[in-house]
């Protein structure tokens, strides 16, 4: 989807509640880091620090060209190099003056002995631990790797945390940005969206996009998926949501 979303419609109760609500809010834009060798090659990379490709500087670029005038209160990132560098272009075209706030729990799923390698490889090499994980990838683990459960358990974590911070007084009303992986991007969205983790399938985030969840109190909303164009929101008016 690269459409611009349709702003929320106001409360059939009135401008009352609608405010009410708007004031309980934060606006999170998610976005992936941009390609690797990995990527091109089509193999597995968590834990493996490896920089982006020039295709993956000028993803970076297209994403903070789009939001360039978005006024962001945070920017969180995973440690990975990938994402950090992909961080480090957005801020550098953003008109905020964004500190890049690192986040282990934001690292991608470490695959173990799986690291570098393509799935038809590790059929063959590991074929246990491989059609293990395929008949039960929530309850399974890479060799030598981090169990899905102990991965999703840190990144749901984090984002609990974002989204209880909702109702303090200095991040409501908030744009808050978040660049991490693939991954951790589908868990994070599931959490949000109060949907099985098993959805998290349901949501490939493309490098060189962006995207958008809007935070209430009780409830998140999907506004934009994989958007490519400069962010729709008021140029005038970018530190609020309206």
């Amino acid at each position: 989807m690269d459409t611009n979303p349709v702003k929320s419609c106001h409360d059939v109760d009135g401008n009352k509640q609608s405010q009410q609500r708007e004031d309980n809010q934060m606006r999170l834009f998610l976005v992936r880091h941009g390609q690797t060798q990995a990527n091109i090659d089509g193999v597995f990379c968590g834990k493996t620090d490896l920089p982006l490709t020039e295709i993956g500087i000028q993803q970076g670029q297209q994403v903070a060209d789009a939001l360039k005038n978005i006024t962001f209160q945070s920017m969180h990132c995973s440690e990975m190099q990938r994402a950090q560098q992909t961080a480090q272009i957005i801020a550098q075209s953003n008109t905020s003056e964004l500190t890049i706030q690192s986040e282990y729990r934001l690292n991608e799923l470490d695959f173990g002995a799986w690291e570098l390698r393509h799935h038809t490889d590790i059929a063959e090499e590991d074929p246990q631990a491989w059609l293990h994980w395929l008949a039960d990838w929530q309850n399974g683990c890479p060799t030598g790797g981090e169990p899905f459960r102990h991965f999703s358990a840190r990144v749901e974590e984090y984002t609990e945390e974002l989204h209880s911070a909702i109702s303090c007084s200095d991040t409501a009303r908030k744009n808050q940005l978040i660049i991490a992986h693939q991954g951790v991007l589908g868990v994070m969205i599931t959490k949000l969206l109060k949907l099985p983790v098993t959805a998290m399938w349901s949501f490939p985030f493309q490098q060189g996009a962006y995207s958008v969840v809007n935070n209430y109190a009780g409830f998140a909303t999907l506004q934009a998926f994989n958007a490519r164009t400069e962010c729709w929101l008021d140029k005038h008016n970018t530190t609020n949501i309206d």
